[in-house]
């Protein structure tokens, strides 16, 4: 199991939202003792691009990611 950098607690895999943005059904790593969330690259980029782009056009959107 994975330690948490922020606290050293355990971590642990979750579907979450992501704040400002809400992009449902991204996996992520997660603390269990400080609830710190952990991306893989290829989520933090496409969360990244799709909340410069919101930014960008002053919109909300609401996104459902699938995740086999």
């Amino acid at each position: 199991m994975k330690t948490c950098y922020m606290c050293g607690g355990d971590v642990e895999r979750r579907i979450v939202e992501v704040e400002g943005v809400i992009v449902k059904g991204v996996s992520v790593e997660v603390c269990t003792r400080c609830g710190e969330k952990y991306f893989n690259t290829k989520a933090a980029t496409f969360v990244q691009k799709i909340t410069r782009y919101v930014n960008d056009a002053k919109k909300g959107y609401l996104i459902e990611v699938f995740n086999p």
